[in-house]
């Protein structure tokens, strides 16, 4: 199977054509809990590509969001908005461009900006694609709005598309890869990937004395060797990891204004 983790930057696009048609619309209505409004938010918006049943496209969304609310830190975050952007098919191919460079597919700008005014927040945008094989993900953070893309075909099991969606949206979140087997040279940068050892010692020291399976692991990469803090997370093989491993899970609950002591119940030394 072919897969691809890679980083990339959003392309906008801008064009001097009226704007299209589109609406947004919650996936679910959700109860939001008592000072909602005080939390960080994570608006996060889906929209098929390819998809000949609507029906079809629900039940991964829905997948994708069961997985991802099991998992650790987001099995303890309130913030999700989750959301289904509906365009017509004729308008889709004029909005979403296939690129031949990296990342494949180009957004145009005042899509991408009228979907912020609607939701008043930042978000991350969700393109479930059934005509490319490839998925990929901004580097970016929880406050800023960039792209995530799923090429549907590649994942036959279903619950390895959700395992997928949870690499990609710890790349959307600032997390960086960790897989040596990556088809691009791995950029390293905090939080959890080093440059060397000592660099890893002030980034994430003080875990390896506290949390078993926290240390300090090689990843080779062409003619270059970083560091990680585990030796398996969905950051390195989403399909052979259950968690993101405890560095990735301090980040993102900082990231994401998550109290540690909510969900940190990795077993201590």
């Amino acid at each position: 199977m072919r897969k691809k983790f890679l980083f990339c930057t959003l392309i906008l696009l801008s064009f001097v054509f009226p704007a299209f048609p589109w609406q947004i619309e919650p996936f679910q209505k959700e109860k939001f809990p008592p000072g909602w409004e005080n939390q960080t938010i994570l608006n996060i918006v889906f929209i098929p590509l390819g998809y000949q049943k609507k029906d079809s496209f629900k039940k991964d969304v829905f997948l994708i969001i069961t997985y991802l609310k099991n998992t650790p830190p987001f099995n303890q975050f309130k913030g999700f908005r989750f959301y289904i952007l509906s365009i017509a098919s004729k308008e889709k191919n004029i909005l979403f461009k296939k690129s031949q460079n990296f990342p494949y597919l180009e957004v145009r700008n005042d899509l991408i900006s009228g979907i912020k005014n609607e939701l008043n927040y930042p978000y991350k945008l969700v393109v479930l694609d059934k005509q490319i094989n490839i998925s990929a993900a901004e580097v970016s953070n929880a406050k800023a709005t960039s792209i995530i893309i799923l090429g549907r075909n590649s994942y036959g099991r279903k619950n390895r598309l959700a395992k997928a969606f949870l690499h990609e949206l710890g790349h959307s979140l600032g997390l960086r890869e960790e897989n040596p087997g990556s088809s691009q040279p791995i950029i390293f940068g905090p939080p959890n990937c080093a440059p060397d050892k000592e660099t890893a010692k002030k980034w994430w020291g003080n875990l390896t004395k506290e949390i078993d399976g926290v240390g300090y692991f090689k990843i080779p990469s062409g003619n270059k060797t970083f560091i990680k803090p585990t030796r398996s997370s969905i950051m390195n093989n989403p399909f052979k990891s259950s968690g993101y491993g405890p560095v990735n899970e301090r980040y993102l609950c900082q990231e994401l204004k998550i109290p540690v002591t909510l969900y940190f119940v990795t077993e201590k030394k």
